[in-house]
C-alpha cells in the first residue's frame, strides 16, 4: 500500500478526533441547541449507495487499511453534478472545462464557461471562486486550482466557440440598462444575443465596466483584458452612452423604453463611525481606489493604515504601496481565519510588506499638532455573531496609538440610489423580488445595488436571472441557455485513479518590481504545469462506478471512509439482527447470543414508543424481544 493513502488516513483520523475533543459529549439535544456531530459514527454495518457514489476515490484514499477497491467504467449515463460547478452562483461547470483541458482543448473549455457567463477574461483573473472551496480534493490535501485553470484557457483560446453563436432575430423591444457594471453588462449580452432586444448602456463613468474598471488595480485585472470582454458585447450591437447620469428609470419608460435594468453597483465606502473619521487625510476605500484606477496622480503619505479585511482591503493596501508608502498595516478586528479576502490576496500582500495588526479596531482618529494619530483598541473573539463568525469585542485598557499620515477605510461599500428612482428599498439597498422585478412593473434590478456588495460572479447570476425574467415580461420564453461546446468524451476503461501532489504555486513577476508597478503581478501557467493540475482533479460524478469493494477482513469500522464521503454515497448503521461477531474463525450471531432479560426499545423510527418514554431521553437502539 502506498505510504501516501496510509499516512494520509491516519492524519485524517486524528484530525478527525481532535476536533471532537474539545467538544461537550452529545446527550440531550434540548430545542435551543442545534445539534452538530461528525460523520463519522461508529457502528456495525457499512453501507455504500452505487447510485449517491461520485467515484471520487475520497473514501480508497482515505482508507488506512486499504479495504477499498474502486474501479470505473466509462461516463456515466447522467453526469452527477460536481460540487465546483453547483457551488458557483451562475453555474459554471468547472469539472466539464477542467476534463477539457486535461484533453488539451483550451478552446473548447472557453467555450464551456461562456456557455454560462459573457466575462471569461474577468472571471479568470479575479473570480472570488467559491468552487474552490467545494472542491472535494480539498479534503484530500488541497483545492483544484480551478481560477488559475480557467486562466490557462482564456489566455490559450482560439476562439472555437464563436463559430457555434448566432444572435436571435430583431424583437423590436428596447431595454435600458442603468451601470456598465458586471450585472449591467451581462443583461445586456443576454438580451441582444438570446432576446433579440435593442440594448442601450447609460453609465457616468467614461468607459464600461463598474466597479471592475475603477474599483480592481491594473496589477490584478489590466484594463485591456477587461476591454476584450466587452467588445464581444458591443459586437452584438449594444449601443453605450458613457458620461451620462440617469436620474430616474420611470422616465426611461416614459421615452420609450420597454424595460429597465438598473444595475448601479455601490460605489460609496461605509464610515468607521468613530470620532476624527472626517478628517481629510481619512480616505474611503472606494473613494481611493477609484482616481488610482482612472489614470489619475493621487498623492499619499509614507505610513498609511488600511482598516478592513476583504479583498477591497487587499487592494488598497498593495496599491499604497505601488504609490510609495513605506509602511503598509491593515487593521482588523478579527484574526486572519475570519478575514473574507482570499487567501492568496493576503499572501500577496504580506509578500509586498504589508504587515497585520489582527484583532485591533480604531477607536477613535486625532490631530496631534499637526500629526494624525489612529488609536486602536485590542479585542478578543466572543460567541458567533449571526454571520456564524465570532463576534470581536474590546478588551478594557489595551488603547494603543499609531502614527499614520494616511487612514483607508475599506470596511464595506453601499449604493447611491437617486430619490427619483422612486423604489421600495430594503436595508439601504433596492428590494427585489426572486425574478429580480423592482416594486416598479417593467424595472428590474440586480448586483450590488440590490443585494449589498457581493461577488462579481454573484452580480453575474443575478443578472442571468434578471435577463430571464425581462425577456419573459416582453414576451420571449426567457430562454438564455447556449450550447457552445463539444459533447464531453469519456475513455474507456478503469480511470479509478489519483494523481498525488499538490497544486503548483501561482508564478509571480518579480516581487522588487511588483511593488513600483501596476503591471500585471501574477503570470499564466504553462501547459505543462496546468496538465498536471487537471489530472489531481477528481472527476467528480463523472464515471460510472464498474467495480465497489470493500475488504471486511481488514475493516475496523473506524468510519473515516464515511467521513470522506461528500456525497452520503457510504453511511453506517447498527442493524443488530444482521450483525455478526467474529472471534478468530468463529462466527457468534447475534441472534444465537441467549438474552435472558428484554432489551429496552429505541423511539428512533417508531413514533408510537414515543409516549411511554421519559423526555430528553436518547436510548440505544436494541432487538425487542418478543
Amino acid at each position: 500500500m502506498p505510504f501516501k493513502r496510509y499516512g494520509n488516513g491516519i492524519a485524517r483520523g486524528m484530525a478527525i478526533t481532535l476536533s471532537h475533543v474539545v467538544k461537550k459529549p452529545v446527550t440531550t439535544q434540548y430545542p435551543d441547541e442545534r445539534l452538530s456531530t461528525s460523520k463519522r459514527i461508529r457502528g456495525t454495518e457499512l453501507g455504500w449507495s452505487a447510485h449517491e457514489c461520485s467515484a471520487c476515490l475520497l473514501c480508497q484514499d482515505s482508507c488506512p487499511h486499504g479495504c477499498i477497491e474502486i474501479k470505473t467504467s466509462g461516463c456515466r449515463s447522467e453526469t452527477m453534478p460536481a460540487p465546483c460547478s453547483s457551488k458557483c452562483p451562475a453555474n459554471v461547470d468547472a469539472a466539464r472545462y477542467i476534463n477539457l483541458l486535461s484533453q488539451g482543448k483550451p478552446g473548447e473549455a472557453v467555450a464551456v464557461i461562456r456557455e454560462r457567463i459573457p466575462f471569461p477574461v474577468v472571471c479568470a483573473y479575479v473570480c472570488a471562486h467559491p468552487c474552490e472551496a467545494a472542491c472535494t480534493r480539498g479534503h484530500l490535501d488541497e483545492p483544484i486550482a480551478i481560477r488559475m485553470l480557467k486562466r490557462y484557457a482564456v489566455d490559450n483560446d482560439n476562439g472555437v466557440w464563436k463559430s457555434r453563436t448566432a444572435p436571435a432575430p430583431p424583437s423590436g423591444k428596447k431595454v435600458a440598462v442603468i451601470g456598465s457594471g458586471p450585472a449591467g453588462l451581462t443583461a445586456a449580452y443576454y438580451l441582444a444575443k438570446k432576446g433579440g432586444h435593442s440594448i442601450t448602456v447609460f453609465d457616468d463613468l467614461p468607459q464600461p465596466g463598474g466597479m471592475v474598471r475603477v474599483g480592481i488595480p491594473d496589477y490584478r485585472l489590466p484594463k485591456h483584458l477587461l476591454d476584450r470582454d466587452i467588445d464581444e458585447i458591443k459586437a452584438l450591437g449594444v449601443v453605450f452612452k458613457m458620461n451620462t447620469s440617469i436620474d430616474s428609470a420611470h422616465e426611461l419608460l416614459k421615452q420609450g423604453f420597454d424595460a429597465v435594468f438598473v444595475s448601479i453597483g455601490a460605489h460609496q465606502s461605509s464610515r468607521m463611525k468613530v470620532p476624527g473619521d472626517d478628517d481629510p487625510r481619512v480616505l474611503g476605500g472606494v473613494e481611493f481606489l477609484r482616481p488610482v484606477n482612472s489614470g489619475q496622480k493621487v498623492e499619499i503619505g509614507k505610513r498609511v493604515v488600511v482598516v478592513g479585511g476583504g479583498n477591497t482591503a487587499m487592494d488598497a493596501a498593495r496599491t499604497a504601496v505601488r504609490l510609495g508608502a513605506k509602511e503598509v498595516s491593515i487593521v482588523y478586528r478579527r484574526s486572519r481565519t475570519e478575514m473574507p479576502a482570499a487567501n492568496e490576496e493576503i499572501e500577496d500582500a504580506e509578500a509586498e510588506g504589508v504587515k497585520m495588526m489582527l484583532l485591533a479596531n480604531p477607536s477613535r482618529i486625532f490631530d496631534d499638532n499637526g500629526q494624525l494619530k489612529v488609536e486602536c483598541l485590542k479585542m478578543r473573539l466572543g460567541a458567533p455573531d449571526e454571520s456564524g463568525r465570532r463576534k470581536p469585542e474590546p478588551v478594557e485598557g489595551s488603547e494603543f496609538i499609531v502614527e499614520v499620515d494616511n487612514v483607508i477605510a475599506a470596511i464595506g461599500q453601499k449604493p447611491v440610489i437617486p430619490k427619483a428612482f422612486d423604489f421600495e428599498l430594503e436595508w439601504g439597498n433596492i428590494k427585489v423580488g426572486s425574478d429580480m422585478a423592482t416594486s416598479v412593473p417593467g424595472i428590474f434590478s440586480a448586483g450590488d445595488c440590490a443585494t449589498g456588495p457581493a461577488t462579481i460572479i454573484e452580480g453575474i447570476a443575478g443578472a442571468r436571472t434578471a435577463a430571464e425574467s425581462i425577456d419573459k415580461f416582453l414576451g420571449g420564453t426567457g430562454d438564455i441557455s447556449e450550447k457552445l461546446a463539444e459533447d464531453q468524451s469519456c475513455p474507456a476503461g478503469d480511470n479509478a485513479s489519483v494523481t498525488w501532489g499538490t497544486r503548483p504555486a501561482f508564478p509571480m513577476i518579480d516581487i522588487t518590481l511588483r511593488r513600483t508597478t501596476f503591471e500585471g503581478a501574477e503570470k499564466s501557467w504553462d501547459r505543462d504545469t496546468a496538465g498536471f493540475e487537471t489530472s489531481r482533479c477528481l472527476k467528480c460524478g463523472q464515471f460510472e462506478v464498474a467495480h465497489y469493494q470493500l475488504d471486511a477482513g481488514r475493516c475496523i469500522f473506524c468510519g473515516l471512509c464515511v467521513e470522506s464521503c461528500n456525497f452520503h454515497a457510504l453511511f453506517m448503521g447498527r442493524g443488530y439482527e444482521r450483525t455478526g461477531y467474529l472471534l478468530e474463525e468463529t462466527v457468534l450471531q447475534k441472534e444465537d447470543l441467549a438474552v435472558d432479560r428484554l432489551v429496552t426499545p429505541s423511539a428512533y423510527y417508531h413514533t408510537e414508543l414515543e409516549e411511554g418514554l421519559p423526555a430528553q431521553t436518547l436510548l440505544v437502539e436494541g432487538k425487542l424481544k418478543a
